[in-house]
């Protein structure tokens, strides 16, 4: 039912701005204009300037090679932590 106010108008869905622009002045119910007809073209223009999904970027820190050196040599030390019981005990 949402289709057949367009077809009886014998008229293609707004594409571009300027169109759909145009497209509302002829046909906004405030002026004289069918109410189905302008829900039909506003149904459209929206279905048809759905944003599409934007590529997602990744961006990556080049290291240095010192950087490079200290991250693999520490990546292999265990790090020894005390829980906070062992710290009071310890005072």
């Amino acid at each position: 039912m949402s289709a057949a106010p367009l077809d009886r108008q014998a008229e293609r869905p707004p594409r571009t701005p300027s169109e759909f622009r145009a497209f509302v002045r002829r046909h906004h119910p405030d002026v004289g204009g069918d109410a189905e007809v302008f829900a039909a073209g506003v149904a459209a223009w929206r279905a048809s300037s759905a944003p599409a999904a934007a590529p997602t970027v990744v961006f990556y820190r080049k290291q240095t090679l010192l950087a490079q050196l200290l991250q693999t040599l520490l990546a292999h030390v265990p790090i020894r932590r005390r829980s906070r019981t062992t710290d009071r005990r310890a005072r």
